[in-house]
């Protein structure tokens, strides 16, 4: 009978990058902040049907943006060391929720409702985005 050798992990973070990977990877992961914070803002004014045809606020992408913005900086800080660098998709997405903020003066449509709920969606996005900065030090 023969013994089967111990599988070892292989899995390791590749440091050796080149500025056109880095500038490529936070690239996709500011894109993806773009998006999340059009779907987080788009859907922030989810409510949920109750008997009697009343509804429910249920702003469930306040704690999307704090948990995406998470991921999001945890994964930029794995492609640069750079302190500004790897805040880009945070900063990425505050620009992104200003210009929504801003596209009732351009446009005139209003997409990022006038109460409490924008903002706990900006401080939960901000503190996703920084928490995994300052819990790392």
């Amino acid at each position: 009978m023969t013994e089967s050798k111990p599988v070892r992990n292989k899995s390791f973070i590749h440091r050796n990058l080149g500025t056109g990977e880095v500038v490529g990877g936070l690239f996709w992961l500011s894109l993806g902040a773009l998006i999340s914070v059009l779907l987080e803002v788009i859907y922030l004014g989810t409510r949920i049907p109750l008997p009697g045809g009343s509804s429910l606020a249920f702003p469930y992408t306040i704690v999307v943006a704090f948990l995406f913005n998470m991921v999001l900086t945890r994964t930029s800080i794995l492609w640069t060391d750079h302190w500004l660098a790897k805040f880009t998709p945070l900063i990425t997405w505050i620009v992104g929720f200003m210009a929504l903020l801003v596209w009732t003066v351009v446009e005139g449509d209003q997409l990022v409702p006038n109460n409490i709920r924008t903002v706990l969606l900006l401080f939960a996005g901000f503190a996703g985005g920084i928490w995994p900065a300052v819990k790392a030090k």
